[in-house]
């Protein structure tokens, strides 16, 4: 066990919220607590099925207490839920487990109050549109510099109101200015404003065909492996649907048969069946695996940088 890693460590801590560079932050210091070799990091919500309960009763290899760190804990099925709520009831003894997550983990959910039952639940979430601006502030002053408001308000308008992209260049400002007060100058050279890329942005691209502007949308703010998570799910999900409806459309059916089908409004319906006539449903099909293999890679299946490895998904998935 690290020398870091006291005895006292409490046997499961729940971290989550939509303040991601808080929760990001509290699961560095977590690990910092514990030796490499002792921590196991489990991701639901996978192609491979995870048994959080089962890891954090095994034996380790080296002596001393262990960590199951649990991401994106909010996609945990019921069942998983309810299994580690039991285990909490009679924690391994030599084992902490860090379950991290986003949103939905509120007062009453079953994870929420077996963690609380015995060690800790810390929830962060990011300010509400109004509160973006304090949120800033208060970030300046864990950095030990004071913001003005003005210097808050303007550092919004260009950035935005995401507190990942907020963190970053306010951490920037804090190191440009050496703990002196910023000024809004300082902020209008620093500060690149943010790109407003929708989901639909990528996906529209795609569907035309348009492999550069795909790549180009999908890559212009991802920074994280976990920004590049978000665009597969975004767009797996939405190849997925073309494909049913490319399905449906070789079956026969109307633009208004796949719009009550999969739930959609018309004007959605309609581009959906557009790209739909544009890929074979074999091609979809192959999309779709595509973007699992994607998805396996960038999860540690391949040592290559995920960024990469979603630019050569969408050129061959656009290509067809």
């Amino acid at each position: 066990m690290s020398a870091n890693a006291p005895a006292e460590m409490k046997p499961a801590y729940l971290i989550a919220g939509t303040d991601w560079p808080k929760v990001d932050a509290a699961i560095t210091r977590l690990r910092a607590r514990f030796d490499v070799e002792s921590i196991e990091q489990l991701s639901p919500g996978g192609d491979e099925p995870v048994d959080v309960v089962a890891s954090c009763n095994a034996l380790g290899l080296f002596p001393g207490r262990r960590l199951v760190l649990v991401r994106n804990a909010e996609d945990l099925d019921a069942d998983a839920v309810t299994a580690i709520a039991d285990y909490l009831g009679s924690p391994a003894p030599e084992t902490t487990l860090g379950l991290f997550g986003g949103t939905g983990f509120g007062p009453k959910h079953p994870l929420v109050r077996a963690v609380e039952a015995v060690g800790e639940v810390r929830i962060f979430d990011a300010p509400e549109r109004k509160q973006a601006a304090d949120w800033v502030v208060r970030r300046f002053a864990e950095g030990r510099t004071q913001c003005p408001p003005a210097v808050a308000r303007r550092l919004v308008e260009l950035v935005g109101e995401d507190v990942g992209d907020l963190a970053l260049e306010t951490d920037k400002l804090i190191a440009y200015c050496g703990g002196e007060v910023p000024e809004v100058e300082d902020v209008e050279r620093l500060v690149i404003p943010s790109i407003d890329i929708k989901p639909w942005d990528i996906t529209d691209a795609w569907g035309r065909r348009d492999a550069a502007a795909a790549i180009g949308l999908a890559t212009a703010d991802v920074e994280r492996r976990e920004d590049v998570g978000r665009v597969i799910a975004q767009l797996s999900a939405h190849v997925r649907r073309v494909h049913r409806a490319s399905v449906m459309v070789e079956g026969g059916a109307t633009q208004a048969d796949i719009a009550r089908e999969l739930g959609l409004k018309p004007f959605p319906a309609q581009k959906l069946v557009g790209q739909a006539k544009r890929f074979e449903p074999a091609e979809l099909g192959r999309a779709i695996v595509r973007l699992a293999e994607l998805d396996l890679a960038v999860k540690g299946g391949s040592r290559v940088d995920s960024r990469f490895e979603l630019e050569l998904a969408l050129a061959d998935i656009t290509a067809g």
